[in-house]
């Protein structure tokens, strides 16, 4: 049996998450994913200053 090493494991943790956001988006009202981006928005900068 072959190994896939990090770059199998990164893209189907990649499809995971994307397929949970989907299943997630046909559930969850707008407002929650205004919060979200709004979040990420706020953490991304934080992360970008801190670089």
């Amino acid at each position: 049996m072959r190994r896939r090493g990090r770059r199998g494991s990164v893209c189907g943790a990649a499809a995971v998450t994307v397929g949970s956001l989907i299943l997630l988006a046909l559930i969850l009202p707008t407002w929650f994913w205004w919060l979200v981006c709004g979040g990420l928005l706020v953490w991304g900068g934080v992360w970008l200053m801190r670089c």
